[in-house]
């Protein structure tokens, strides 16, 4: 007997006020993710520094033509061997729904000598029609790229088949077969919740060199993006030595506003008079750094809106980290973090500062494991207060 259908029966057999505080607290979350305009895709890549952020967000669309906005910060080597240096990254992508339903080529990279348009092509997963085939014949086969590293000053590689080098010269097919009958669950934060999405495990060979790769779509033929990935496993490391894989990915994060009433409240207001408080993880910061991103606009106007409706509430705003780095860093690192949400608000959006309290708590409130990827995204977070 289900869940639902013992507590319809408990429903008959026992009082009302009973029944209520039997059911359950909210429906299950949704297992699908829609593709729309404003869908945000966080993912995460480990090193002894920190973990840093890469964000890919869908804009406009047009002619059958969506345009993907992508931005990363990674830190390298300083010539001087001090601190990490950031280089951010800033690429347009246009994805044709066309080859969203049936293109064979995943073009998984991004890079300034890679063109912004390479009809063929998807570029945060695969195509409906390679998804339908591993779920239907239990094997598919999948195009991706490992276009050589840009060099500074070079043009892009042309998406022109008939010049070449072009970037079509630079995949390889990698041959995929199911691995589970049935789909297997991948944590995710989706709309600042921790969620499992189901997704289809495969994995193969590629035609070139051999190496092996795996792979997991999500189960969502309209939609199958990739949440995690590993390609061209122990290619990167000397022969003879353990090391990394050539291209890895790790989906930490989703985020979509997708057929939200403009007219009710907003989730995050909902959070705020349900329960006094609420977990943000779509404000973003450099990395190591209180700079936060012109990707984090968004939700700061939405903090702003929801403080504008209810000009009696005041809130407070703490800063939390996972545990990578010493505890005086990451205490100092959150105390900076909620200083600088409240800047924004204050300067980019006229709050008023007495309404805003700050506070940073480092890594001593976490709220899942820092040994993985997607535990440590969890930790690292704004946590808003309503103070009435």
């Amino acid at each position: 007997m289900s869940a639902i259908s013992r507590l319809l029966i408990s429903c008959v057999l026992f009082p009302a006020a009973q029944c209520l505080a039997a059911a359950p607290p909210s429906a299950p979350p949704n297992r699908s993710v829609p593709l729309c305009t404003g869908l945000t895709i966080v993912t995460a890549v480990s090193q002894p520094e920190g973990d840093y952020e890469s964000i890919k967000r869908i804009g406009s669309s047009d002619g059958g033509v969506m345009h993907l906005k992508y931005s990363n910060e990674v830190p390298v080597a300083s010539p001087a061997g001090g601190a990490p240096i950031v280089r951010k990254l800033l690429l347009d992508r246009a994805i044709h729904l066309a080859d969203l339903r049936a293109a064979k080529l995943y073009l998984q990279q991004f890079a300034t000598n890679i063109p912004s348009d390479v009809p063929g092509t998807t570029s945060i997963g695969v195509s409906s029609a390679v998804l339908s085939a591993l779920k239907s014949e239990g094997e598919a086969e999948v195009g991706v790229f490992a276009v050589p590293p840009a060099i500074p000053g070079s043009a892009k590689i042309p998406a022109d088949p008939k010049v070449h080098p072009n970037v079509f010269d630079y995949y390889e097919t990698y041959k995929l077969s199911r691995v589970e009958r049935s789909p297997v669950m991948v944590p995710v934060i989706v709309n600042d919740v921790k969620t499992e999405l189901p997704a289809i495990h495969a994995t193969g060979k590629s035609d070139f060199y051999g190496y092996k790769a795996e792979f997991f779509f999500l189960d969502d033929e309209s939609n199958p993006l990739s949440l995690k990935f590993r390609l061209g496993i122990g290619a990167g490391r000397p022969k003879g030595q353990p090391g990394a894989d050539r291209d890895t990915l790790q989906v930490v994060k989703i985020a979509y506003a997708c057929g939200d009433s403009q007219s009710g409240p907003s989730r995050l207001e909902r959070q705020l008079m349900e329960t006094g408080k609420a977990d943000v993880y779509d404000i973003y910061f450099s990395f190591n750094s209180d700079q936060v991103r012109e990707e984090s606009e968004p939700t700061l106007r939405e903090i702003f809106e929801v403080l504008r409706r209810h000009p009696d509430w005041k809130l407070g705003i703490s800063g939390h980290t996972d545990n990578i780095a010493s505890d005086s860093f990451n205490l100092d690192l959150s105390t900076r973090r909620a200083a600088a949400v409240k800047n924004a608000l204050v300067t980019s959006f006229g709050v008023n500062g007495g309404r805003l309290a700050t506070s940073g708590y480092g890594k001593s409130r976490p709220v899942d494991t820092n040994d993985t990827e997607e535990g440590r995204a969890r930790n690292r977070r704004v946590e808003l207060v309503r103070q009435d």
